[in-house]
């Protein structure tokens, strides 16, 4: 008796998963038009992506090729890298010695800017003077040549006369 009601328990609970696979498979079966819709979508939409892939499989080979590039490249940059960070430090420097010197320079040219003006109104005045000096000279030198003309013969005729007075009081 124990048994057969087991039995008939273990038939109860066998003939219920087959009502309920049942019900599942007829669920499924309901399912099987969307299933294949979205199968044929993935079919139309497989020459692309194969299309696609093959792009990228075309595109790997300069892909790596980059990659070797720059990767061959990154030593050389490295030691730039490294004889730049060398050459700042004397540039930084440098540049804090100029930013010293500057305000220096800017007094100096201040100063400077003050004493053009005077500078230029004696400047100015030595070329009047200059002007005047030259003119004077010209004068001069066109009177003397003119009268050192004048008064050649009558150098030559006393020179000449005081050498022979000279060599009849030495004879």
């Amino acid at each position: 008796m124990t048994v057969q009601i087991i039995f008939s328990g273990a038939i109860i609970y066998f003939a219920t998963s087959i009502v309920l696979l049942t019900i599942e498979l007829s669920k499924i079966r309901e399912e099987i038009p969307n299933i294949l819709q979205e199968v044929e979508k993935l079919r139309k939409l497989t020459p692309s992506i194969l299309k696609q892939v093959d792009n990228t499989n075309k595109n790997i080979p300069v892909i790596l090729e980059e990659v070797k590039q720059t990767r061959e490249s990154i030593t050389p940059i490295l030691q730039e890298t490294k004889a730049i960070r060398k050459t700042i430090p004397p540039i930084l420097q440098e540049s804090k010695n100029i930013r010293e010197s500057i305000p220096p320079i800017l007094e100096e040219s201040k100063a400077i800017r003050k004493d053009v003006p005077v500078q230029l109104e004696k400047v100015e005045k030595i070329t009047i003077n200059m002007k005047k000096i030259s003119k004077d000279a010209a004068s001069g030198a066109v009177t003397g040549t003119v009268g050192g003309i004048l008064n050649l013969p009558k150098d030559i005729v006393q020179g000449t006369a005081d050498k022979l007075k000279g060599k009849a009081i030495e004879e």
